[in-house]
């Protein structure tokens, strides 16, 4: 063969192969396409799919605020009741002093009245002293002027502490009403506890005795309503759990940087089953009725919220203790931000 012919033998042979591999280049261009739509659908799907979770999970988030804000309008219309009773025994009390206080008044008017008199007759028409005191003595006497002397006093400052109670009942309870407003500021633990006490007293005062045990704590820097909700919660879960009549426990202090709250109370506790659920969302051992299950969850989202955590230990006919853990320190920063 010669080298022309090998030459174009070589020639035909490298064009066979060039076809060859063109054709297969296409070809894997094609699958690459195939494949590179594929995978932007398929990427499509699973973004439209999380658009879609994400949408689910906005709506479940609102739908667990509203069932919440719900729970808390029902609790608050059953508090209602028993508030109106708390400020109408005070006001009773203020109403019967006042009449008291009048006729008091009345009597001591009308001993001036006498004093008076008597002060200008004696001088227009030279009347013996001595007689009119005489009558003035008699009519103190009559009046008993100076049990009225001390007994004013007490009934003026026993109206001013039932005053006092039902102004801390009103202010409470409308910080309770206001709890979704969330507002950050120096509160005393042991103060929103007493709120907390206050609010829940027409709910607990039947069913069980309250004990506190208060230590000295510092200030701190919290959301005061959302803790006083959390309180609440777990004061009514306390007098819930007591079948007739037991004990309520409130104690504070602080270890290390934190402070702790304790809420104890002697019901029927929680088995060990339940006791790893009792923060889920919507679990609840209660009938539909009476509880939606976002009671202790909201206690978690609030101690969570203040960057603290909840503990809770209890037994079968024992009762239940739950302690909530607030960092101190947590709002140092903010503390220092607002005194500038």
């Amino acid at each position: 063969m010669t080298d022309a012919n090998m030459l174009s033998e070589n020639l035909c042979r490298e064009s066979e192969a060039r076809k060859t591999a063109e054709k297969r280049l296409e070809e894997v261009a094609a699958e690459l396409y195939q494949t590179s739509a594929a995978l932007q659908y398929r990427t499509q799907i699973v973004a439209e799919k999380s658009a879609k979770l994400r949408q689910v999970n906005e709506d479940m988030e609102q739908l667990r605020l509203r069932l919440a804000h719900s729970e808390k309008m029902a609790k608050l219309g059953l508090l209602l009741a028993g508030i109106g009773e708390e400020i109408i025994h005070p006001l009773a009390f203020i109403a019967e002093n006042l009449k008291s206080v009048n006729s008091y008044y009345q009597d001591i008017f009308g001993l001036i009245e006498q004093q008076a008199e008597a002060v200008e007759l004696s001088q227009s028409t030279g009347v013996s002293q001595a007689a009119q005191v005489k009558n003035i003595k008699k009519l103190k006497k009559k009046i008993n002027f100076d049990f009225i002397k001390s007994d004013i006093g007490s009934l003026l400052k026993d109206s001013d502490e039932a005053v006092v109670r039902v102004q801390t009942l009103v202010g409470d309870v409308t910080q309770f009403c206001a709890a979704d407003r969330r507002e950050i500021a120096e509160e005393d633990i042991n103060r929103l506890l007493d709120r907390s006490l206050n609010i829940a007293s027409s709910e607990l005062r039947y069913k069980a005795e309250i004990v506190k045990q208060y230590s000295r704590l510092p200030n701190i820097f919290c959301d005061g309503s959302q803790l006083v909700q959390a309180f609440l919660n777990l004061l009514f879960n306390a007098v819930e759990s007591i079948e007739s009549k037991g004990t309520i426990t409130v104690r504070t202090g602080t270890h290390s940087s934190m402070i702790w709250v304790d809420i104890e109370d002697t019901g029927v506790g929680i088995s060990d089953e339940n006791l790893s659920k009792i923060f889920n969302p919507f679990f609840t051992t209660k009938t539909s009725a009476t509880g939606s299950g976002l009671g202790l969850q909201q206690v978690q989202v609030a101690v969570e919220a203040h960057s603290g955590r909840t503990t809770v230990m209890s037994r079968l006919g024992m009762g239940t203790t739950f302690r909530m853990m607030l960092p101190m320190d947590r709002y140092t920063d903010m503390a220092a931000a607002s005194k500038r």
